[in-house]
């Protein structure tokens, strides 16, 4: 019996906590309206947005929703906008990483194969709002030129940090991310002490 008590004590405090959680989630709509509730993601299907208890929750999309950001208990914040990927006019939702001067985006794909489902991981990045560039697949690829040449775009204004970077050996995620928050970092460092 007091077991019990103990574990529905314990599910009430996660409910709140849940719920308080829940009021970090927002969506940004297409007409710019941020809306404060929560966000689930259900086993099939896409992230839903529900404002309040009362409110019936909506199926977030590419068509009703510029930005969202869902806030989780046990991982860091996400936050995904909708942007058109290179070549292609369809708005796809895709996580960003990184805001600043540069945004660094990951967009997944799964796909069905010869031995079960294939997750493809590719980064993008762009100056702004401007056109996002690949930088980097998981994929097999034979256009790892390409990607330098697209990441050379993103930093070849600052020659020191672009000098930097081509003397690195590694051309992984995680050095490519952070050469970008460097980049952001030294252009806000440069418009605030203006």
């Amino acid at each position: 019996m007091k077991l019990t008590s103990l574990m529905l004590s314990a599910c009430f405090c996660m409910a709140l906590s849940n719920a308080a959680l829940a009021q970090n989630d927002y969506i940004i709509t297409l007409k710019n309206d941020t809306l404060r509730g929560g966000i689930t993601k259900p086993l099939i299907g896409k992230h839903r947005f529900k404002e309040t208890e009362e409110s019936k929750p909506i199926v977030i999309s590419e068509k009703n929703t510029k930005v969202y950001h869902r806030t989780f208990s046990t991982k860091e914040p996400e936050t995904f906008v909708a942007r058109a990927l290179p070549n292609q006019s369809k708005l796809r939702f895709l996580q960003l990483h990184e805001q600043g001067e540069i945004q660094l985006y990951e967009f997944e794909r799964t796909s069905p194969g010869k031995y079960g489902n294939v997750t493809v991981t590719s980064w993008y990045a762009s100056k702004g709002d401007g056109l996002l560039l690949s930088i980097k697949t998981d994929a097999l690829s034979f256009s790892r030129a390409e990607k330098e040449s697209n990441f050379e775009q993103l930093l070849g204004d600052n020659p020191t940090l672009w000098a930097r970077f081509k003397a690195e050996k590694s051309f992984s995620f995680d050095v490519l991310r952070n050469y970008i928050k460097l980049y952001n970092e030294e252009k806000k460092n440069t418009t605030t002490t203006k």
